[in-house]
C-alpha cells in the first residue's frame, strides 16, 4: 500500500492506494533557485525583460501598484519592499489597488498581508469593489471589439505596475501579465464580453496552459491599452516559496516566466488514468475557485473516468465570489443549450458568472465526480452533480467499483497548479512507499 499526505488547507489526509494500481504522482519538480530570495528580487529588478527599470521612470511620476486578491498566493507583501524603494528614487506619488475581478474586497487584514501595514497608513490603497459599477469608466475598445472599461484609479496613473503570479488557468491560459488588468480592474462590460466569448467557443482543456489561446491574446492587448508599464510575477512551489521572478515588460517578462513555468508545473506522467485523486489546495478558498484544480485534473484522466476531489473550502460555494451565487444556484444542474438559449433571451445578467457551469458541463461530459469535503454541504455537492463521501478510504472503494478492481490510479497532489502532460517515454518517478 503507498502512503501519501495530502492538505487540504485546513486538515492532512493520509492516503492510501494499492501500488498495483498507482500509475503516477504528479508531483512538480524542486527546482531549488540559485539565489537567495533577496537577492532573487534584487537581480530581477536589476535586469528587467523587455524595458527599461523602476529607476528610469520620469520624475515625479503618478504610480500605481496593482496587488491581486485573497485568493491568490502571490507574496506580494515581500515584494512590495523592493518596488517602493526603487520608486523613491525617482517619485513619492505611489499609490496601491487591489484587482480583484469579480472577487470580494479585501478585508482589513487581507490588506495588511497583501501590501503591508506600512505602506497602508502612508499611500492611498484603493480596496476594489466589483460592486461599484459607477467607478468604472470606459476607455477604448479592443480589436476584438470588446468594449475597455477600467476603475478610476486607473485614470489618474501615468505608470502601472503588476505584481500577480503565474500559474496555469482555464480562460487565458496561464494567470499573470496583464490579467491584472483584465479582469482585474476591469468593469463587468469588459469581463463578461471576454470570458462568455472564450467559455462558449473554446474547449477547457485546449486552453488550460495554453499561453497563445485566444483570451489570452486579447487580455494581453487589453494591458497594452491600459499602459500597464511593468510586472512582476512570480511562479511559486507548492510551499509557496518564490522559484522565479520575472520583472519587465508586461508581454515578454510574462512569456519568459510561462516558460519557466512549463518546466515546473508541467510533470509528464505516462499515460491518463482510469481514476484521479485531486487536491484543490492552495485553489481552495470556495468552488469558484476549486473548479480549475477540478478541471485540470481532467488532463490525467481518460474520457469515462474518476475524479476524487479533494476540498475544504472555507467559503463554501462560492463566498468569495457572491455576486456569483445566484448564477450558480440557478444552473449549475442545467446545460448549454439552456443557457445559450438563455442568453439570446437576456435572461442572464450574470455573464461573468455563466462561465462557470459552461466549464462544468464540460467536467461532467468527462468525468464523473467523488467529492470528499468538509465544507461543502450535501446540497451544494448534489447541485454540482458530485457524490460526497465523507472518507477518502471509501472514496477510493466507490471509484474502484466504478472504474474496475484493475484501475489505474493517478495523483495530482496540487492540481491547481498544474498541468500534466503525457509522455510516454518518460514516466513520472513513483517515490519508494513508506511503511
Amino acid at each position: 500500500m503507498y502512503h501519501y499526505s495530502l492538505y487540504t488547507g485546513s486538515r492532512t489526509l493520509n492516503l492510501q492506494i494499492p501500488e498495483k494500481n498507482l500509475l503516477y504522482i504528479a508531483e512538480h519538480p524542486y527546482t531549488a533557485p540559485a539565489l537567495s530570495e533577496e537577492a532573487l528580487f534584487e537581480e530581477s529588478l536589476d535586469h528587467p525583460i523587455g524595458c527599461k527599470g523602476l529607476e528610469d521612470i520620469p520624475a515625479d511620476t503618478k504610480v500605481l501598484i496593482l496587488v491581486d486578491d485573497a485568493t491568490r498566493p502571490t507574496p506580494t507583501g515581500r515584494i512590495i519592499p523592493h518596488v517602493v524603494k526603487r520608486l523613491l528614487t525617482r517619485t513619492s506619488q505611489i499609490s496601491f489597488a487591489t484587482a480583484p475581478g469579480t472577487h470580494r474586497p479585501l478585508t482589513h487584514e487581507e490588506l495588511k498581508i497583501k501590501i503591508g501595514k506600512d505602506y497602508i497608513d502612508r499611500y492611498p490603497v484603493y480596496n476594489v469593489n466589483y460592486k461599484e459599477k459607477e467607478k468604472y469608466h470606459y476607455v477604448t475598445t479592443s480589436s476584438a471589439g470588446t468594449p475597455v472599461y477600467l476603475h478610476e484609479c486607473m485614470l489618474d496613473a501615468e505608470y502601472v505596475i503588476c505584481i500577480g503570479n503565474i500559474a496555469p488557468h482555464n480562460v487565458v491560459g496561464w494567470s499573470g501579465g496583464a490579467k491584472m488588468i483584465q479582469p482585474g480592474i476591469s468593469g463587468e462590460e469588459t469581463t463578461q464580453k471576454t470570458h462568455l466569448n472564450y467559455s462558449l467557443h473554446d474547449r477547457l482543456l485546449d486552453i488550460i496552459g495554453n499561453v497563445h489561446c485566444p483570451a489570452r491574446q486579447e487580455i494581453d492587448e487589453i494591458g497594452t491599452l491600459a499602459r500597464v508599464g511593468f510586472i512582476i510575477n512570480t511562479v511559486l512551489d507548492k510551499n509557496f516559496h518564490i522559484l522565479g521572478l520575472f520583472s519587465g515588460h508586461h508581454i515578454k517578462a510574462h512569456r519568459a516566466g510561462v516558460a519557466f513555468a512549463e518546466n515546473v508545473l508541467c510533470p509528464k506522467i505516462p499515460e491518463k488514468a482510469d481514476i484521479v485523486i485531486a487536491g484543490a489546495y492552495p485553489n481552495h478558498v470556495d468552488y469558484w475557485q476549486g473548479f480549475k484544480p477540478l478541471a485540470f485534473s481532467l488532463l490525467g484522466l481518460k474520457k469515462g473516468g474518476t475524479v476524487i476531489f479533494i476540498i475544504d473550502p472555507p467559503e463554501g460555494l462560492c463566498s468569495n465570489s457572491p455576486t456569483h451565487k445566484e448564477t450558480l444556484y440557478q444552473y449549475l444542474r442545467s446545460n448549454q443549450e439552456q443557457v445559450i438559449k438563455d442568453l439570446k433571451a437576456k435572461k442572464i445578467s450574470d455573464v461573468v458568472g455563466i462561465t462557470n457551469p459552461l466549464g462544468h458541463y464540460q467536467i461532467l461530459e468527462h468525468a464523473n465526480i467523488i467529492c470528499v469535503t468538509q465544507n461543502l454541504t450535501q446540497e451544494e455537492c448534489e447541485l454540482c452533480s458530485f457524490t460526497k463521501i465523507d472518507t477518502f478510504s471509501d472514496a477510493l472503494r466507490e471509484a474502484f467499483r466504478r472504474q474496475g478492481a484493475n484501475a489505474k490510479v493517478g495523483l495530482i497532489p496540487c492540481s491547481g497548479e498544474t498541468v500534466v502532460k503525457v509522455q510516454k517515454s518518460k514516466p513520472t518517478h513513483i517515490p519508494a512507499a513508506m511503511p
